[in-house]
């Protein structure tokens, strides 16, 4: 990752297209972006009058992926904690409490943007709390999925242990970096 072949001549990669937004975002002062509608008005000197459509098409979207996503996967979690039915399989009769725990985070959400929280202070927030949250999980995933009297057969092979560890240890010193460098500021 990060290096771009260099075939003459070739379309910019995203790497450079990373560095090129940031450098011209800097040069024109744009280094807080709190909105969406400033975040679409950063896209005008690349795409030009249509900044704005490009940025809402994406932004809507996104949300018609996540939010289903989002919403159900953390109420089946809850669900399933809780021993009750869950899945978009089962009907609303058979599965009252997941519908209610995807509404309850569906109306959640939307009253966060009726609030006026603002939606990328809270987008980096959350990130945080996950990459924070990532180093546990992974220890306890790889911990389950390599104990052979938990997993049987299905235990992990060594690519997936040596990978599985890595990726753990790697987000474990991530996370103490973020803290030991002052955090992030909201």
């Amino acid at each position: 990752m990060g290096q771009c072949p260099r075939a003459h001549p070739r379309p910019p990669c995203p790497v450079e297209q990373g560095v090129a937004t940031a450098q011209t975002l800097h040069s024109h002062r744009i280094t807080d972006i709190a909105s969406a509608a400033q975040a679409a008005e950063a896209l005008k000197p690349f795409a030009g009058h249509f900044a704005s459509a490009l940025f809402a098409l994406g932004f809507i979207g996104s949300g018609l992926l996540a939010i289903p996503a989002l919403a159900g996967s953390g109420s089946v979690g809850m669900a399933g904690l809780l021993g009750k039915q869950w899945g978009f399989s089962r009907s609303v009769r058979k599965a009252p409490v997941f519908y209610g725990l995807v509404a309850l985070g569906t109306l959640g959400g939307t009253s966060l943007s009726l609030l006026h929280v603002n939606p990328i202070k809270l987008l980096v927030f959350v990130a945080v709390i996950n990459g924070v949250a990532a180093a546990p999980f992974i220890f306890v995933v790889m911990w389950v999925s390599s104990n052979k009297r938990l997993m049987g057969d299905y235990v992990n092979g060594k690519l997936a242990k040596v990978l599985g560890w890595l990726t753990a240890g790697i987000m474990a010193v991530a996370a103490i970096a973020l803290f030991a460098t002052g955090g992030v500021s909201l």
